[in-house]
C-alpha cells in the first residue's frame, strides 16, 4: 500500500458548511494506492450470514480517503465511514448525523471513498432516475468529472473490490491519524448494505476494526460483486453470529417496514449484536437535509427548530406530505457511536432494544394518534406534537426515504414541557439519549410549544 497526500487545495465532498478550524478540527485528504482482492463464495450465501469465501483476483487501485482530526485533545477513537454511493457522488451520512457527538468527543472521522462510482460514474439509483426523473434530484457528478485534474491519479477497478479496499483503509487509519487506538466502522444505507457483506463475507479473513456501526440496511445486503449486480441474495440475511468485533444495527421504520424492507432480517440480541429499531424515524429526514450541513453546535434552540421543521420540497421537488421532522435519529445514531465505543473496549454493551410492533402481515401496530407502537421510545413519540412516521409518502421517488409528519390537532397539554422532560430522561436512562444532548432536545422542544402556552 502507498498512501499520499495531504492533497493540497479544496476537498471534494459535501458534508459540512462551516469551518472545521473553528471548532479546533483539520480537514485532510489523501490518496491511498496499492492492489485490491476479490472474492468469491465457497459455498452457500446463507441467512445466517456465516458466509465461506476465498480471495478470487487482483487488481490495482487508488482512491481517496478523506480525514477530519482535532488538532488537539485526540480521543484515540476514530470512525470510517464507508461513503455512501447512492447519488453516484460520495456522501457521508454518518458524519452528517453524528458530527456532532464525535467533535464534542474528539474523535476522528475518516470518509473511505471505497467504490466505482464517486470516482468514474454511474450509480445504483441511475437505472430508477430513468424511470422517474424525480430520481435525477439527488444524482451528482464523480469525482473525475468533478475535478479532472486534482483526481486524474484515481482508479477502481470494480465495486468486487471494494471490500478489500475498505479493509486496507482501515490498516492505515492508526498510522494516519497517530494516537488512534479505536477504529469503529460505520455506514449507512447502500453503504449499509455493504458493510452486512463485509461483516459477513470479508471480516473473518482479518479486519482492523474493532466495531460496526450499520444504520439503515435493506434486506438484502450487496454481493460479493457489488451493489445492484444480478446475483441473488436473500431478503433476511442475518449479521454473522460468530462475529469477532461487536456489531450495532440502526434502523428506522422505513428500514424495517418501509422501502428497505429489512423485517426478514431480524434477529436476536446476542454478547455480540445489538438490533436498534427507532420508532417514528426515517431513512432520512429534515436534520439531514435541513441542519446537518450548518450544525456546528453554534447554533441557537430556534435556529435548529427552524432548520429541522417539516418541509414538503426538501430537494426542490414537492413531496406529497410535509417530510419527517423528528430529530431521533441523530440523537439516536450519536449515542449508538457513543455506546458502541464503549463496548468494543470492552465495557458494557449497548441496552436492549424491543422490536416495533408489527402485525402478522407485517405492518406497523400504531397508537391511537396514529404513532408507531415498539422499538425505541423518545420523547417525541411518548410527547407527541405530530404522527412522525417513516412511511407515509405516495407515488415512489426519493421521497419514499424521507417519510412524513402529520401534526396533531388542537393545542398540545398545558404539561407539555414537563411530560417531555420526563420522557426525555426516561430514554437517557433507558441508554437510548445521550445526556449531553439533554438540554439542546428540552430548549429545541421549547420552541417548538406555541407560544400562547409558553
Amino acid at each position: 500500500m502507498k498512501l499520499s497526500g495531504p492533497v493540497s487545495g479544496p476537498i471534494n465532498l459535501i458534508s459540512t458548511f462551516f469551518s472545521l478550524s473553528d471548532i479546533g478540527y483539520i480537514a485532510e485528504e489523501y490518496f491511498l494506492s496499492g492492489t485490491a482482492r476479490s472474492y468469491r463464495l465457497t459455498g452457500p450465501a446463507g441467512d445466517d450470514g456465516e458466509w465461506a469465501t476465498e480471495p478470487d483476483g487482483h487488481a490495482p487501485f487508488t482512491t481517496r480517503l478523506v480525514v477530519y482530526r482535532p488538532v488537539e485533545g485526540y480521543s484515540g477513537t476514530a470512525v470510517v465511514e464507508w461513503l455512501n454511493a447512492s447519488s453516484g457522488a460520495d456522501a457521508p451520512p454518518i458524519w452528517l448525523l453524528a458530527h456532532r457527538h464525535l467533535i464534542r468527543a474528539r474523535m476522528a472521522w475518516v470518509g473511505v471513498t471505497a467504490q466505482y462510482a464517486p470516482i468514474h460514474g454511474g450509480s445504483v439509483m441511475a437505472a430508477a432516475a430513468e424511470g422517474d426523473d424525480t430520481w435525477n434530484t439527488i444524482l451528482l457528478p464523480p469525482l473525475k468529472q468533478t475535478d479532472p485534474a486534482r483526481y486524474a491519479e484515481l482508479s477502481h477497478p470494480g465495486d468486487a473490490y471494494c471490500y478489500d479496499i475498505y479493509r486496507q483503509a482501515g490498516e492505515l487509519v492508526r498510522n494516519l491519524v497517530p494516537e488512534t487506538r479505536q477504529l469503529l466502522a460505520a455506514g449507512q444505507s447502500q453503504s449499509a448494505a455493504t458493510l452486512v457483506t463485509y461483516v459477513n463475507a470479508i471480516a473473518p479473513h482479518g479486519s482492523p476494526y474493532d466495531a460496526y456501526l450499520i444504520d439503515g440496511r435493506p434486506g438484502r445486503p450487496a454481493t460479493l460483486t457489488g451493489w445492484g449486480e444480478p446475483e441473488t441474495l436473500d431478503g433476511g440475511t442475518r449479521v454473522r453470529a460468530d462475529s469477532p468485533a461487536p456489531v450495532l444495527l440502526l434502523q428506522t421504520e422505513t428500514d424495517v417496514v418501509g422501502l428497505m424492507r429489512s423485517i426478514g432480517s431480524r434477529q436476536p440480541d446476542s454478547d455480540r449484536f445489538r438490533l436498534w429499531e427507532l420508532a417514528g424515524a426515517a431513512h432520512a429526514d429534515s436534520y439531514v437535509v435541513g441542519a446537518a450541513f450548518t450544525d456546528s453546535g453554534s447554533l441557537t434552540a430556534a435556529e435548529l427548530a427552524e432548520r429541522m421543521a417539516a418541509r414538503r420540497n426538501p430537494l426542490g421537488v414537492d413531496f406529497p406530505e410535509p417530510i419527517n421532522s423528528g430529530p431521533q435519529h441523530h440523537y439516536a445514531v450519536q449515542q449508538a457511536i457513543a455506546a458502541l465505543s464503549v463496548w468494543a473496549e470492552g465495557g458494557p454493551a449497548p441496552a436492549r432494544a424491543d422490536r416495533l410492533e408489527v402485525t402478522a402481515a407485517g405492518e406497523l401496530v400504531l397508537d391511537a394518534h396514529g404513532n408507531a407502537l415498539g422499538g425505541i421510545r423518545t420523547p417525541w413519540l411518548d410527547v407527541p406534537l405530530a404522527v412522525l412516521s417513516g412511511l407515509g409518502q405516495e407515488g415512489g421517488g426519493p421521497a419514499v426515504i424521507f417519510g412524513c409528519t402529520r401534526p396533531l390537532p388542537g393545542p398540545p397539554p398545558r404539561d407539555y414541557l414537563p411530560a417531555f422532560q420526563a420522557a426525555t430522561d426516561k430514554a437517557v436512562a433507558a441508554g437510548f439519549l445521550l445526556a449531553e444532548d439533554v438540554p439542546e432536545i428540552l430548549a429545541v422542544a421549547a420552541v417548538n410549544q406555541p407560544n400562547t402556552l409558553r
